[in-house]
């Protein structure tokens, strides 16, 4: 498989996700650049604070 994400692991590829999507939601709805910045970060790390607690959840039923 040739492309652009092709050689991201699953975690890189929700990074990469968490980041994309906690800025545009910054910018979409935070004016100053403060804001901005501390909204970016507490969305990113939420992402990744479900996501991880999810497949957490998830791992037993994986066997």
């Amino acid at each position: 498989m040739n492309g652009l994400f092709a050689g991201l692991t699953h975690f890189q590829a929700l990074l990469f996700f968490a980041l994309v999507v906690s800025v545009t939601f910054a910018f979409l709805s935070k004016r100053g650049a403060a804001e901005r910045v501390e909204y970016v970060l507490w969305v990113f790390l939420a992402f990744l604070l479900v996501a991880i607690g999810i497949g957490w959840l998830m791992y037993p039923f994986s066997r």
